[in-house]
Parts: structure tokens; C-alpha cells; sequence
């Protein structure tokens, strides 16, 4: 019997424009990847990754934020077939705020067996005063020895942080070779406009870059989604 294809679980709150939540369900749909979106105002983005692999059995364990997406689906099986032979794999970031030399593997789509974190020690995923969120995996895999691949910037649409050494990313950043994209401040109306905007365009098969950077140029009004319910 064939292996059944790795799950994708995306964790959101309800603060989210729900046009994002829908985009990146339409996104995995056309791809054929199982996708999960889990709703959950009651707990933390780091809890819930720490309870989801200590749900989890011996499998491969991959997280995308809500905002994130494969460009292609030979890119996600490739970032599943790394982590299935027991590499912890994932988009590469820093944390601006503790010490942006310190590159990691984000959750912003990451894939790990279970089994690994739990060898490691079941690290928190906790943000910390010198980790954020999921960070202290990526550290406790470098201090094991443990294999690591990360996927790195190809650029963003709208740079606004610099990569170490790396290079750079910001709101609307392409990874690897045109393999992940990823918002960031997924709550500005034109970050939404431009997800919204990339996600047509996986699905339709052709990128429209220059239309990326027409609906993120200065001279757009750099406006909040208002729903009733906004925090």
C-alpha cells in the first residue's frame, strides 16, 4: 500500500481575514496536500506546536503558518522526503528582536519527525529571553549533531529584515528556488491583497511579479483589516 501523503497543520486565531484562511485552503487543494487548519483562540502558537507533537507518533510532523504556502507540490514533497529521513527541514529565519545572527528554522513551514524532537529532549517551542518561538529546536538539533536543512530567502517583495549574512526577507518573500512563499503581517490590507494576489497565481500556474509590486508600493495606503471582531 502506498504512503499516505504528510498532513499539513496550519494554526490560526480569529483575527485572521478569512480571505488568508480560504487562499491558502484553495492553494493545498490544488497542490492534492492534505491540509488541516486549526482554529484555536485558547492557547498560544507555541503551545500548540508543542502539543501537536506530543500528539504525534513516530511520523513526519509538518507546520505552515496560516499565511504560508508551496509553490509547487514537488517542493513540498521534497521538504517532506528531507525530514522523513531525519533531517529537521524548514524555511530559514532570525529573530530581529533576541540576536539576528542566530539563523533557524522557522514555523513558518517546518517539517521534523516527532521522534527527533522527543530524542532532543521534547525542547519547548516557547519563545524565551534568547529564543523565539521554535527556535530552541533548531538549537538543540545543532547541539545533538543532528542533520539540518534549511531553505533560504530568494527575495521578498517587500524587503524589511536582513538574514544574518544570508541575505534578506520581509513581507512577501519567495524561498528557494520559487518553492515556499511565505506574508508575513498578514493582517494589512495589502499584505492580504498581495497573498491573495499570489495564491491565484500558484494556482493559475504563472507568478505576476510586477503585479506584486504595484499592490506593495509606497504609494498604497498601508491599511488595517476592520472585521467586527478585530483584535
Amino acid at each position: 500500500m502506498p504512503k499516505a501523503m504528510t498532513r499539513v497543520h496550519s494554526y490560526y486565531r480569529d483575527n485572521i481575514p478569512p480571505v488568508i484562511v480560504d487562499m491558502q485552503a484553495r492553494v493545498f487543494d490544488h497542490f492534492d496536500i492534505p491540509l488541516t487548519q486549526h482554529l484555536d483562540n485558547s492557547t498560544s502558537h507555541a503551545a500548540w506546536l508543542d502539543a501537536m507533537l506530543s500528539q504525534s507518533g513516530d511520523e513526519t510532523v509538518v507546520f505552515a503558518d496560516i499565511d504560508a504556502f508551496p509553490l509547487s507540490r514537488g517542493s513540498y514533497d521534497r521538504l517532506v522526503a528531507t525530514a522523513d529521513a531525519g533531517a529537521l527541514t524548514g524555511l530559514a529565519q532570525v529573530a530581529e528582536h533576541k540576536d539576528p545572527t542566530r539563523i533557524y528554522a522557522g514555523p513558518m513551514f517546518m517539517a521534523l519527525g516527532a521522534s527527533m524532537w522527543r530524542e532532543l529532549g521534547r525542547p519547548s517551542m516557547a519563545r524565551n529571553s534568547t529564543c523565539d518561538v521554535a527556535q530552541s529546536l533548531t538549537e538543540a538539533a545543532a547541539a545533538a549533531g543532528r542533520d539540518m536543512a534549511l531553505i533560504y530567502p530568494k527575495f521578498a517583495i517587500q524587503p524589511k529584515w536582513a538574514l544574518a549574512d544570508r541575505g534578506v526577507f520581509g513581507i512577501g518573500t519567495f524561498y528557494g528556488e520559487l518553492e515556499f512563499f511565505h506574508l508575513f503581517q498578514s493582517r494589512m490590507l495589502s499584505s492580504v491583497t498581495l497573498f491573495e494576489a499570489v495564491a491565484r497565481d500558484t494556482i493559475a500556474g504563472k507568478l505576476d511579479f510586477a503585479a506584486y509590486l504595484s499592490i506593495m508600493s509606497e504609494e498604497r495606503p498601508r491599511q488595517r483589516f476592520r472585521w467586527p471582531w478585530f483584535r
